[in-house]
């Protein structure tokens, strides 16, 4: 599997000259595995998505985790959704088709519903309870995930490799979900949402901290734990603190930046 992060931030693409190092772009990752193209979330990050040549396909799929604002503001800036060449199957929870039809009009926004895109697009709900399994024995699966309104999480399976995708969560509310441990169970890479500093938790806001993450990465024995979605107000140096702080409980731990690349 290779895997770039084009987005690691969160709520906005805030930049107040303090995150050089890390960037601002919103959620997004992309993943290519078994000749398959996967995006994990339409932040702002995929915008910058056509300059992974490595990554272009006639056929991809992107799977959103939820459609909270910086998780679908890209969609519109993604060119590959305006390339008639190309499929894109899109997969979330709910009515993926209607939500998203809500989300691209007036007022928020100056074009009407997904009919606007050229790429063939192909409508997909999510079923936690089932193996999605696309070309070449690659399996996709998700878990729903503590978060306001509703996150997925997602797990990607190939050739004795798995990637761990569990943005927008609040794993405090997690502490005995023994599904989510199996999930996330021997992952080689496990991102995770980090939006807190340590001490810093507000409870109900749906996200974690570095100490929490590398708490569940040494339970679950992953490989490689990523810490993933600051919070849009944190520096560089605050960001650093972060993998510090998940340094010392797990030692394989680093904080992802716009445009990390990492090979499993």
């Amino acid at each position: 599997m290779n895997i770039t992060f084009l987005g690691t931030n969160g709520s906005c693409s805030f930049n107040n000259d303090s995150r050089k190092k890390y960037g601002t772009n919103t959620s997004c990752t992309v993943v290519k595995v078994g000749g398959e193209t996967l995006i994990f979330d339409a932040g702002t990050g995929i915008c910058g998505f056509h300059n992974l040549a490595e990554y272009q396909s006639n056929n991809m799929h992107l799977f959103l985790s939820h459609y909270h604002i910086d998780h679908v503001e890209g969609l519109l800036f993604c060119s590959a959704l305006f390339d008639s060449s190309v499929t894109f199957n899109i997969y979330g929870g709910g009515d993926v088709r209607d939500i998203l039809s809500k989300i691209i009009a007036p007022p928020l926004s100056p074009v009407i519903g997904s009919d606007v895109f050229l790429a063939k697009i192909n409508f997909h709900t999510v079923k936690t309870d089932t193996a999605l399994k696309l070309s070449n024995g690659v399996t996709i699966r998700a878990h729903a995930l503590s978060h306001p309104g509703g996150s997925l999480g997602y797990r990607v399976d190939y050739n004795g490799k798995s990637f761990c995708y569990c943005n927008d969560v609040e794993l405090e509310n997690h502490k005995t979900d023994k599904k989510l441990s199996a999930f996330i169970k021997n992952a080689d890479l496990l991102v995770l949402d980090s939006a807190f500093a340590d001490g810093c938790l507000i409870p109900g806001w749906g996200h974690s901290t570095p100490s929490e993450c590398a708490e569940w990465a040494t339970q679950a024995s992953v490989k490689q734990l990523g810490l993933c979605h600051y919070s849009f107000n944190m520096s560089d140096d605050d960001i650093d603190a972060l993998e510090n702080s998940a340094h010392k409980i797990f030692a394989n731990t680093f904080a992802a930046a716009d445009g990390t690349y990492i090979a499993i």
